[in-house]
């Protein structure tokens, strides 16, 4: 076998444990045939023999197991598969294992602790499931959604998929492990919540010992699911894989009743119960309170083909959450938030339901604002009691990240239950969210040096400015989110303060007015934030020049959505409004790395955000800057090997995307060729414009980024706002009428589709049952960046209204979102200063402002820096459009001016508009020799 890392290199303890078994197996059998490799890794351990060849693909087998019976599944099932030379990986650890049956983990992954990847033909195959079912028969585990059982009520689950697969850049801009098709092409290996094989995969191997069943199966009709013989399903609440939440009729009384599944062996916990028993305690405490007035009365409890359910009283009303972001008001340019009277009401309706369970003698552990409902009429009722328990019984932890104290988030996975005090903090980030909209959850600093308590009193007064019953409430609040349970006050204390609170409407005089970010908050932020980037970037990393998370470390590292060329774009902006040598010289290696490892990725996808296009476009303005040949030279040959026809239209992964950037070489470099490639693309999308009624949209493939089918959308990221866009500037750029003729009629589809609420436009984003949205990739803020531009190349007031209305929605969002520039405020605050340099008025740069402020308050510090968490909001990555760079960008943009990156000119207007030709190098470098 291996050597393993030395222990204090690996997990110890517990965390250690099953590779220790797997460790054993091998020794034991070391002999029997050769050596064996033992790999942990973050989240799973690879078990291989040394010399075993591997296949691409094939059909495999999935072992299921819960966290208490992983260790024994683990050990049954490794002395099998070493004995037969057979690799195979697992979950780490118990806790990995537990994370795999957890309620919301994805349907299509869970329950597979362990994956079996044989090397044997059919027969050897089925003999390999029959012993490995014989080892782990009669143990626990949840069945595995996307696989078929290999036998009646087995552990052992078989599908068709990649084993090592061909790992490749998808269409979407991931790299992933992908099936090869028989005629040779590559096909993503599509992990569906239902058996699914691809149509060309081998003959079923198990179609012998079972029915058989057709060759591809498809996803489930939507059809009535008549559940016990009376309840009629009508609607999907929510689809999890510890079982789904359904809204359904009960056909004896007509009364419309809540259904909640629960599969057998899912959400399982090392105390070995599992959602079934959380089901049937939640069925306990509906009938305890059903006189209570606060909860909903208990219906029955049944089992259905080896599921539990629970049938409830169905609530008339909304979530808390939901009612919050209904009922929020807004005078712009003064008061907003939720009527004062309405803040007291709901609170004492709050307070009094925690007093009832209180007095019960029970704790919450789990209240927010997803399990209050509002009825009608504003009552308060206790939704998802399944978390109640006794203080200082066993139970397992359970909280929600922002609404729990820390002696509860911190807590032992199995330990007592908390204290009533527990529930006050609960309470306390409540009504925190009840006052503003907002979640009371900010990122750690790193060291900590800041209590957590101070950073929520320092947020709270921030969202106190116009905001009435966040003013008056603010001092309750934060005596509940005290950090020593003990300080907070108790319900009856809480009652007491809320009866003694005046209802005033008016916003009382020492309420602080709105204002933006403070010129020396705003340095502190570019500053400090640059210098994180500098110590950040590693030049020797071989894979990316930056850390970044798990979805951004799937991507290609050279994009400008989560790799090295979006931080670059900033530097090189950052250089050029304020020089000093040591970002040249990092701007300079982060060019060089990416110019040097580019060539590694065989696949040129033609995307802005997700393709080469940005990688060109950033290595472009690097070079001009740098006044390097070389890397200019680079990027042009970068940019000429860009697709311009391709089947997505989009700017981030598409045609539109790559037609910019072609845009963007001509202004730069003046070289016809690009302007050429430019028309090419505006072509293609002329083509591949679907009308009807009277509108027009770009629909993406399903298969391109393995939806079911084609969708249209309507933001600037995906649909119909960034490919106006660039038909807008393709028309300024070559002339040609046709272009900004169907850019006029992509901007009056988006006219139509506005939803227009008090002064505030809104888009939704296209897909099926989308909410309506403000930001850059899909809502408000992208659709106006377009509208706004087309209202400078018409006239027309209808675009400028529309974008204003844009603006509004945004501005009332600088609470409610993320930091991010992709779908958070660095994005919006980007569209409200391109509106003020349109218009020519102050009052959007002062919005941008406002909206920065609303970025400012929940910074977080990192070796003492001043820097800003990404899309998430609990970590600190450098990627452009989810994390601090991007943030950076739309901040530089706001201290020193200048035009948004990754437009051209020929879409924002700036630049030398009566040379009739582009300038040589780009406009923020111009800018820059200008003032100099």
């Amino acid at each position: 076998m291996d050597s393993m890392p030395p222990r204090d290199a690996r997990r110890a303890g517990d965390d250690a444990f099953l590779v220790d078994i797997v460790e054993s197996v091998c020794s034991r059998h070391q002999d029997e045939g050769g050596a064996w490799r033992v790999r942990p890794g973050d989240f799973w351990c690879y078990v291989s023999p040394v010399d075993e060849p591997t296949r691409v693909q094939g059909w495999k087998l999935h072992i299921s197991a819960t966290p208490l019976s992983a260790p024994l599944v683990l050990s049954r099932a490794a002395q099998v598969l070493v004995r037969r030379r057979c690799r195979f990986k697992f979950a780490g650890t118990v806790g990995r294992a537990g994370e795999l049956v957890s309620h919301r983990y994805d349907r299509g992954g869970g329950g597979k602790f362990l994956t079996v990847y044989p090397e044997c033909d059919d027969d050897g195959l089925r003999a390999l499931a029959d012993e490995l079912h014989r080892a782990t028969e009669g143990l626990p585990g949840p069945g595995v959604l996307s696989d078929r059982p290999c036998f009646p009520g087995s552990l052992v689950h078989y599908r068709y998929g990649v084993f090592n697969g061909v790992r490749a850049l998808s269409d979407a801009g991931m790299h992933e492990a992908m099936l090869i098709a028989p005629d040779g092409t590559l096909v993503r290996d599509q992990r569906k919540p239902w058996f699914s094989p691809p149509p060309w995969a081998p003959r079923d191997p198990f179609a012998v010992e079972q029915a058989p069943a057709p060759r591809k199966a498809a996803a489930p009709a939507p059809k009535p699911v008549l559940l016990d013989g009376r309840y009629l399903v009508h609607e999907v609440i929510r689809h999890a894989f510890a079982g789904g939440v359904y809204r359904a009729t009960d056909q004896a009384t007509g009364d419309p009743v809540i259904v909640k599944q629960a599969r057998p062996h899912t959400a399982a916990t090392l105390t070995g119960q599992d959602v079934r028993d959380r089901r049937r305690h939640e069925a306990a405490m509906l009938d305890l309170f059903a006189d209570s007035g606060y909860t909903p009365r208990p219906v029955c409890v049944f089992e259905q083909q080896n599921d539990m359910f629970l049938v409830q009283e169905a609530v008339p009303g909304t979530t808390l959450r939901q009612w919050v972001l209904d009922h929020l008001v807004f005078d712009d340019g003064g008061p907003w938030g939720i009527p004062l009277s309405d803040a007291l009401r709901l609170a004492r309706g709050l307070t009094g339901v925690m007093r009832s369970v209180h007095t019960a003698g029970w704790v919450l552990r789990d209240f927010n604002p997803n399990n209050v409902m509002i009825s009608g009429s504003g009552e308060v009722r206790l939704i998802d009691l399944e978390m109640l328990a006794r203080p200082g019984e066993p139970t397992t932890r359970i909280h929600t990240p922002g609404y729990a104290g820390a002696e509860q988030s911190t807590a032992p996975s199995i330990g007592a239950a908390p204290r009533p005090a527990s529930d006050l903090y609960s309470l306390g980030a409540t009504l925190f969210y009840l006052v503003s909209g907002v979640d009371p959850l900010l990122a750690a600093d790193a060291p900590a040096t800041r209590p957590y308590s101070e950073r929520l009193a320092a947020w709270l007064l921030r969202l106190s400015s116009g905001n009435a019953a966040a003013h008056r409430l603010a001092p309750l609040i934060l005596d509940l989110l005290q950090e020593d349970p003990d300080q907070r006050p108790g319900v009856d204390e809480v009652l007491d303060r809320l009866a003694e609170t005046a209802v005033d409407e008016r916003s009382p005089s020492g309420l602080a007015p709105a204002r933006g970010l403070a010129g020396h908050e705003l340095k502190q932020l570019v500053s400090d934030g640059i210098d994180h980037l500098l110590v950040t970037m590693d030049p020797e990393h071989a894979e990316r020049l930056w850390p970044t998370g798990p979805v951004g470390a799937a991507t290609e590292a050279f994009n400008v959505q989560h790799g090295a060329a979006g931080v670059l774009g900033v530097l090189v902006r950052a250089h050029a409004d304020e020089p000093h040598p040591g970002l040249r010289t990092a701007l300079e290696q982060a060019a060089r790395w990416i110019s040097r490892r580019v060539g590694r990725e065989p696949r040129t996808l033609p995307g802005l955000y997700y393709g080469r296009s940005g990688t060109a476009w950033a290595l472009l303005d690097a070079a001009v800057l740098l006044g390097d040949a070389v890397l200019l030279a680079h990027a042009k040959d970068l940019a000429v090997r860009v697709p311009v026809r391709w089947p997505g239209p989009d700017i981030c992964h598409g045609v539109a995307g790559a037609g910019m950037t072609q845009l963007w070489f001509w202004e730069a470099t003046g070289e016809e060729r690009f302007l050429d490639r430019a028309r090419q693309a505006a072509d293609h999308l002329t083509s591949a414009a679907v009308r009807n009624e009277g509108s027009v949209v770009w629909p993406v493939p399903g298969k391109l980024l393995a939806g079911p089918s084609d969708i249209a959308h309507y933001g600037f990221a995906h649909g119909a706002a960034g490919i106006g866009a660039f038909l807008l500037a393709a028309a300024r750029a070559t002339g040609t009428a046709a272009y900004g003729e169907l850019a006029a009629e992509a901007a009056r589809t988006l006219l139509a589709l506005a939803e227009v609420a008090e002064g505030a436009a809104y888009w939704r984003s296209g897909e099926k049952n989308s909410p309506r949205k403000t930001h850059w990739c899909s809502g408000s803020s992208g659709v106006g960046t377009f509208l706004v531009r087309m209202w400078q190349e018409t006239g027309e007031d209808a675009f400028r209204e529309a974008a204003h209305g844009a603006a509004v929605a945004v501005r009332r969002s600088r609470w409610h979102v993320g930091t991010a520039q992709c779908h958070g405020l660095a994005g919006d605050g980007e569209f409200l200063l391109d509106l003020a340099e349109a218009c020519g008025t102050g009052t959007y740069r002062e919005w941008a402002g406002e909206l920065a402020a609303g970025i400012h308050v929940r910074h977080v510090l990192r070796d003492g820096r001043v820097v800003l968490p990404d899309d998430g909001g609990t970590e600190v990555w450098a990627d452009f459009n989810t994390g601090l760079s991007g943030v950076l960008a739309f901040l530089l943009r706001l201290a020193h001016g200048g035009p948004r990156l990754w437009q051209p000119r020929s879409f924002t207007g700036h630049g030398d508009e009566d040379s009739g030709t582009a300038a040589a190098v780009p406009v923020h470098h111009h800018r820059t020799a200008e003032r100099g």
